[in-house]
């Protein structure tokens, strides 16, 4: 019988391969069978993975010269049981330790192959966790050694060194198949050295995690979601992606479709694990915390998203729309179930916020999330997804109740970083959703044991504008947000009612006519739009900054002024466009006559009857000058074919081009107060302009309800029955809506109610019998809502003395309060 290695090269020459010796480098010797025509490049591969192939940086020699790895077996000469040998020397290269280490990782934990008719070579044991440790630290100090402008680089490079040496692969065969319980837990141990690394490396481990679930997902299957390694791993990676500095570029050279293929495998994890949270917030009686899986959540599905974005996942797109689906379908169960545990009761401007019940804390935050990506992908996928659009927008108008409660449960935080979402169904939600959506963009008041003193003012009445320019131009928004504190010169009254009449008075003087920052509507003396001809006064620009700081204070301490902002104005601030509907209350003029020119016969327009071209005509303090809309403008007619155009570009000029730097200073003070700029943005985007109407301006009604102002007030010292009581009412009744305000505000400091009436106020009034004398006027505190009055003797003194205090000269002082 010839011997095994005549028998081998028998079996060679007939079959076409050849038997080599491969020796690595760290001294194991395998037994491979290789065709004469695959390359070196293939061999290695098949041997070593792919690491080894892919860097090209250990060099292969037979017979002490070095072998090219394109070519192959055959061309290379190399003849029957020859030994090849993988070099540890390292060619010229930079990073030539991590090389090594990477390499020393990967072979000591590779599973040889037995050489034929010998036992196989195991390799000597070494300790992985602290070769992994070492790996990181020399990344680390790879990093430090970087000139700042490239830091990063080293650590991609090394984590790159690593992917390609085949390491990840390996250490995970270690830990699911190592048969010797210590080996196990030691490859664990190395492998979680990725779970914590130092924070200069941690941004870039995103390939190298990846590579460890897909290699620990392809052994488990199924199985893999009870795998505490797997899941500490998926949680590192998630935290990765969500670092605002991560970039894609920093998955390095994995495949894109590997990237997604893994992605989408974590998103369908944390869907189903979401799927289960939502399920048990019927079953829990007290809230816990927060389920990761909704974090996690959140950052795959965007990861994909983005992944889709770039190179459509169209193999993936229907499953991924039937885990979208599910997950939107038990959202719907969820909000139903949640329907029958909210209070029904009514919820006014100034009512206390309805808290969800403690069990359902939890899941209203990871709907919200989920509501959030459902939202963005039907977003995202204009066709594909107009069914789940569709349903999305169906299961929000369905459960109204449910949705305000989400959105006024949901924290500050999490409405100011993801409320795009619902800003864009802001038709779907009640006005109390909308305007506790916006109001936690704004700042909250800084209040508490240990808040700073509140912002001090002393006003000269004389000079209410002035003396208020100069100390809101003056503080830092730091200082206005501590709260505010107004008294006037010479009058002894300070708090609440001071601060609401200062808030009135200056808001009416900056939107009075006189100062040109504002126009009027025509029709609507209340409501304004900013004036294109405010220019004539050189502090124009620095009024417009304290009226946007004024607003926004106005809006923080939650004080009606009384002033309603035209659409066009609330559209500019919104960065909404401006159409011709909605310029009929700025200037119905101009309305009606584009009206016109588009109802016009085609052929009579065409006929340049109108002899209109592309220029507008300004007119500022009866000065004329012409305004082109487009180059050459004066020389184009306006035809039925451009018309269109025309009319769009004339309300562009006029609402738009000549107030631009007039709003961009409104919105410098108004945005002065948020934290992060775009949320000023935010602010109006969760609004309509009715919405803004009745947060700033108050109720629209040209009358008060007497009836309900007096089932408001409660009495001390009189009774509803007494003579002075019947008298005052009377009086009341017989008042314009003008003086019943005037009164109002003497008594209160609201000369505007609240859209929901006198219930919005927050307390009920009360009138008190004054010990004063019978000649003396009423007075107020008006921090209180109390209007302190005489014990009048007759009707006719009761009216007169109404009378005086509600003129306004009288009204402008406050007795007591």
């Amino acid at each position: 019988m010839a011997p095994p290695a005549a028998a081998a090269s028998e079996r060679d020459s007939s079959s076409g391969t050849v038997q080599l010796l491969l020796r690595n480098i760290d001294s194991t010797t395998t037994v491979i069978r290789v065709r004469r025509e695959d390359t070196l490049e293939s061999v290695l591969i098949g041997c070593l993975g792919k690491g080894a192939a892919r860097g090209g940086e250990l060099p292969v020699s037979y017979a002490g010269r070095d072998l090219p790895r394109g070519s192959t077996v055959g061309e290379l000469g190399v003849p029957r049981d020859a030994t090849i040998h993988v070099s540890s020397r390292l060619r010229s290269t930079p990073y030539a330790d991590a090389w090594s280490l990477a390499s020393e990782i990967a072979a000591s934990a590779r599973f040889p192959v037995a050489r034929s008719g010998q036992p196989a070579v195991v390799a000597p044991p070494v300790d992985l966790d602290n070769l992994v440790g070492s790996f990181l630290d020399l990344a680390h100090a790879a990093n430090r050694k970087e000139a700042p402008s490239s830091r990063g680089a080293a650590v991609a490079a090394h984590l790159d060194i690593f992917l390609r040496s085949g390491a990840p692969v390996v250490l995970v065969q270690q830990y699911l198949y190592a048969d010797e319980p210590p080996r196990h837990a030691e490859a664990e141990r190395a492998i979680r050295r990725f779970v914590s690394p130092h924070r200069t490396v941690r941004g870039w481990t995103a390939p190298v995690l990846l590579e460890f679930c897909r290699s620990i997902a392809a052994a488990c299957g199924r199985q893999v979601d009870g795998n505490p390694l797997y899941t500490d791993l998926r949680g590192t990676l998630a935290a990765v992606l969500s670092d605002p500095d991560w970039t894609p570029a920093r998955w390095l050279d994995l495949p894109q479709e590997r990237v997604a293929e893994q992605v989408g495998r974590f998103a369908g994890e944390v869907a189903r694990a979401v799927t289960e949270e939502i399920a048990r917030a019927y079953c829990r009686s007290t809230a816990g915390p927060w389920n990761l899986a909704a974090v996690e959540f959140k950052i795959f599905w965007s990861v994909l998203r983005k992944l889709d974005a770039d190179a459509p996942l169209l193999q993936c797109r229907t499953a991924m729309f039937e885990t979208l689906a599910s997950l939107l379908r038990s959202v719907d169960e969820c909000m139903a179930r949640f329907d029958k545990s909210l209070p029904r009761p009514p919820w006014g401007e100034h009512a206390a916020s309805p808290s969800a019940p403690p069990n359902w804390t939890t899941s209203l935050r990871t709907v919200w999330a989920v509501l959030a990506e459902l939202d963005a992908w039907s977003q995202s996928h204009q066709d594909a997804f107009w069914v789940l659009r569709r349903a999305l927008r169906a299961t929000l108008a369905e459960h109204p109740a449910a949705v305000t409660a989400l959105v006024l449960s949901a924290g500050r935080e999490m409405r100011r970083n993801s409320s795009s979402w619902i800003a864009r169904h802001r038709d779907l939600l009640p006005f109390e959703a909308r305007r506790h959506l916006a109001m936690r963009m704004l700042p909250e008041l800084v209040a508490g044991v240990h808040a700073p003193p509140p912002y001090e003012m002393l006003i000269d009445r004389s000079r209410l504008l002035p003396d208020s320019f100069g100390y809101i131009a003056h503080a830092t928004p730091q200082e206005l947000g501590a709260g505010l504190s107004v008294a006037f010169k010479h009058e002894q009254a300070t708090g609440p009612g001071m601060l609401r009449e200062w808030f009135c008075l200056v808001s009416q003087a900056l939107f009075n006519r006189h100062l040109v920052l504002f126009s009027a509507c025509p029709h609507d003396r209340r409501r304004f739009f900013i004036n294109p001809t405010s220019a004539v006064d050189p502090l124009h620009l620095e009024y417009f900054e304290i009226a946007g700081r004024m607003i926004a204070l106005a809006l923080m301490h939650k004080i009606h002024v009384g002033v309603f902002f035209d659409r066009t104005l609330f559209l500019r601030l919104t960065g909404r466009s401006i159409t011709l509907d909605d310029i009929v209350d700025a200037d119905p003029s101009l309305h009606k006559s584009c009206k016109q020119i588009l109802e016009m016969d085609q052929s009579l327009v065409d006929s340049n009857v109108l002899g209109l071209t592309f220029v507008r005509e300004v007119e500022v303090l009866g000065s004329r000058t012409i305004r082109e809309l487009i180059p050459s403008g004066k020389d184009i007619v306006v035809t039925s074919q451009n018309r269109d155009n025309y009319i769009s570009l004339l309300i562009q000029d006029r609402f738009i081009n000549s107030t631009r730097r007039q709003l961009s200073y409104f919105i410098i003070g108004f945005s002065s107060f948020f934290d992060r700029g775009e949320l000023g943005a935010k602010f109006f985007e969760s609004l309509d302009a009715t919405d803004f109407d009745r947060m700033l301006g108050g109720g629209c009604n040209d009358t008060i309800d007497v009836k309900e102002w007096r089932a408001y007030t409660d009495y001390r010292g009189y009774k509803e029955k007494d003579r002075q009581i019947k008298w005052f009412w009377e009086a009341v009744e017989n008042m314009t809506v003008e003086q019943q305000r005037m009164l109002l505000f003497f008594w209160t400091s609201v000369k505007y109610l609240p859209s929901d009436g006198f219930s919005g106020l927050g307390c009920r009034l009360f009138i008190y019998r004054a010990s004063s004398s019978r000649d003396h006027l009423p007075t107020s505190q008006t921090c209180f809502y109390h209007l302190n009055l005489p014990a009048y003797t007759s009707s006719r003194m009761m009216q007169s003395r109404l009378r005086m205090i509600v003129q306004e000269h009288m009204s402008s002082g406050f007795g007591v309060s």
